[in-house]
């Protein structure tokens, strides 16, 4: 969350040092808040836990040293800290109740934050400056209380600590050519010009490195070590990419001595030269950075942040365009979009029919800067309004540079939230379904998307193609008393409610009632995608639902999650998921399903499938489009995706092809997996079915 209290603490602190007779116990507390000062919260906290046990008790020592945890996101140690502050000082300083409101804040604790800002404002003077701000506050954890229930889109990650540091990574760019690689920004040690303080000069002990420009890509599902970009593009100023040109040929970035004043400049690799070429932007697009960005659409647009006279207030988000040879003035995008708070690093999807941007505004986000999606109506040239992304997507923190990929699923952004390693991480989030606006440019008029509540209906056919009467049985599959039907998932996220949600409480019941039954959760859907990312998004909404289950006490091992590539001639563009409910020795019980899905998945006994793969995220291997059995699965113990091809009922067959295909491929990696009634068998779980099925004691006497 942005930090914009007068921390009183660190004013009492600097008068203070001169009541202690250690000189040595004052010099290091001056010196402690002088980092912190600087946000150098590691070295303060460095110098505070230097000091002598029994001198850290001293009231500014605590309360300086539970500070410093807390801004390096320590939030466990920070927390009894503050209370102990509270539980043994007479008069503790009004900032120990801010800071517990602000630790429950950044939980989603939004009761507990209530609680403690309301005492923090207690504490404080009628006119004391932080009195509104805290305000604002209380407005948002109201927000967060009413978001929380709004049913998640996407699944969110952390990148982690091989692209994040314990510093500041913001920024994400992805590249407009390689659909594997991101460029973001980062302020960490190692960055051209060394540290540098306040006035541009070096300084190791109290200076704070710039920002530069990094990449990184992935490389079988894991994310490698970034790369500076070149000496001549990052320098002893900062850096921040804003974006590419149409044809990835050129990038336009900002470079500057502080975030606030600097130019942005257009940099091309130039054949024949080893030289790098920076030329000026010349458009009305101002040079700002660090909170703020700018989108280059097609050569011919760029949306922007600016604070400049005639808005409505903060930061307001405009367009140029380029008109016969020039850029035009800036157009304020309008009350639609725009408030008295800020609006900041926007971006326009592919259609330009849906506008993503982060905002502060108090009543309407959950913490500091949210990120909000507007729809355009083209026939009045109008925006919707903005509608808040939720969590997990947005935070108690700010979450900004907010940018979809191009396949629809996938966007990356940057996020203060306090379970990161650092000031800002660079975040993923995976879309459960995919979003249409990001499909190929068209003609006007744009069509505007519009959310249904429910997947259209597959009527069925007589023999002379007229329509069906509906037939109950099919809708549904007894087992008892317990009912399975499918699940859809639409372009939102969100599932249909009514029987559906009552169908997840009687599979919580069961599966709560019998251990050895498992629930095979399989997802399917056709999007305009390759069929790597369909698995993989397909993972993500069976994710959601598994989290909803573990979150009304089913145990994460009772699940296995699937997902499969449907045919081509399915055209649904709603996400399936099915269910099985299974163990290994009955017989397992699915849910009635489309026709489509027939074939596709496992209904009961034993089959072989060829693993080709594991990752933390997309497997890109040609394999998966080639197999008409490609299937997605997702271990809930340890996050892994694998992914396997074939379907093979006798081992015989399986080793066959298993054979031939790493004859073929030259990979050794490949792995020979068992499945009973939809369950991968491990090595241990398999011996007791020997005898049920002798294909499995092949299995086990043969190594792959």
């Amino acid at each position: 969350m942005q930090q914009r209290y007068l921390i009183c603490t660190i004013v009492l602190i600097l008068g203070a040092v001169g009541l202690f007779a250690q000189e040595t116990l004052s010099d290091r507390k001056k010196q402690a808040t002088n980092f912190y000062y600087l946000n150098k919260y590691q070295s303060a906290q460095s110098v505070l836990l230097g000091i002598k046990k029994s001198r850290q008790e001293d009231k500014e020592t605590k309360l300086l040293l539970a500070l410093c945890y807390y801004h390096l996101n320590q939030l466990k140690e920070a927390e009894p800290m503050l209370k102990h502050i509270l539980e043994t000082e007479r008069s503790p300083f009004p900032e120990t109740w801010l800071y517990l409101g602000k630790i429950y804040h950044d939980r989603h604790e939004f009761n507990k934050a209530i609680e403690y800002y309301k005492l923090y404002l207690k504490a404080i003077p009628n006119n004391h400056a932080n009195r509104t701000t805290i305000r604002e506050d209380i407005r948002r954890c109201a927000t967060g209380l009413a978001l929380q229930y709004k049913t998640p889109r996407a699944i969110v990650e952390n990148l982690g600590n091989t692209v994040n540091t314990p510093y500041d990574e913001f920024a994400p760019i992805m590249s407009p050519n390689f659909t594997d690689r991101i460029y973001f920004s980062s302020v960490r040690p190692g960055n051209m010009g060394g540290s540098r303080n306040n006035f541009g000069q070096p300084d190791e002990v109290m200076g704070r490195f710039y920002s530069d420009i990094f990449t990184s890509q992935v490389n079988k599902g894991i994310w490698t070590p970034p790369q500076a970009m070149h000496h001549l593009l990052n320098s002893p100023k900062h850096e921040v990419l804003h974006d590419f040109s149409a044809n990835g040929k050129a990038l336009f970035y900002f470079k500057g001595n502080s975030y606030t004043q600097g130019e942005i400049l257009i940099d091309t690799f130039r054949v024949g030269s080893r030289t790098l070429s920076s030329d000026p932007f010349i458009g009305p697009v101002e040079a700002t950075a660090g909170l703020s960005s700018a989108q280059f659409i097609g050569d011919t647009m760029v949306i922007f942040a600016s604070q400049r006279p005639g808005g409505y207030g903060g930061l307001d988000l405009y367009k140029t365009v380029w008109m016969r040879g020039r850029w035009s003035a800036p157009v304020n995008l309008g009350p639609d979009i725009n408030t008295a708070s800020d609006e900041t690093t926007p971006f326009l999807s592919r259609n330009g029919q849906v506008l993503y941007f982060s905002s502060n505004r108090p009543d309407q986000s959950m913490g500091g800067f949210d990120v909000f999606r507007c729809l355009l109506i083209p026939q009045i040239n109008r925006w919707t309004n903005a509608d808040n992304l939720g969590v997990p997507v947005n935070s108690a923190g700010d979450d900004t540079h907010f940018r979809l990929s191009r396949d629809g699923y996938t966007a990356y952004f940057a996020s203060s939230r306090k379970d990161g390693l650092g000031e800002r991480d660079i975040y993923a989030a995976y879309f459960f379904d995919y979003l249409h606006e990001m499909s190929a440019p068209i003609s006007a008029p744009a069509p505007v998307y519009v959310q249904t509540s429910a997947p259209p209906k597959m009527p069925r056919t007589n023999p002379d193609g007229s329509l069906a009467e509906p037939n109950p049985s099919e809708e549904v599959v007894p087992r008892g008393s317990l009912n399975l039907v499918p699940f859809y998932f639409n372009q939102d996220g969100q599932w249909t409610q009514g029987p559906d949600a009552k169908q997840l409480d009687e599979l919580v019941e069961v599966l709560k009632k019998n251990a050895q039954l498992k629930l095979v959760i399989t997802a399917a859907s056709r999007q305009e995608m390759a069929v790597s990312s369909r698995l993989y998004g397909g993972l993500k909404s069976a994710e959601n639902l598994a989290q909803y289950l573990i979150g009304k006490g089913v145990s994460p091992t009772a699940l296995q999650l699937h997902s499969i590539p449907p045919p081509p001639d399915f055209t649904s563009n709603f996400k399936t998921l099915t269910f099985q409910l299974s163990s290994l020795g009955e017989s397992a019980l699915s849910s009635k399903t489309e026709p489509w899905l027939s074939g596709y998945t496992e209904d009961s006994g034993l089959v072989f499938r060829i693993q080709v793969g594991q990752s933390t995220s997309v497997l890109q291997n040609p394999l998966l489009s080639q197999d008409r059995y490609a299937m997605g699965e997702k271990s809930l113990s340890n996050g892994t995706y694998f992914y396997t091809i074939g379907r093979y009922n006798s081992y015989t067959e399986a080793k066959t092809a298993f054979n031939k295909l790493s004859n073929q491929t030259g990979f050794a990696t490949f792995e020979l997996v068992p499945f009973v009634n939809g369950i991968r068998l491990s090595r241990e779980t398999a011996g007791s079915l020997s005898k049920m099925y002798p294909d499995v004691l092949t299995w086990l006497e043969t190594k792959n």
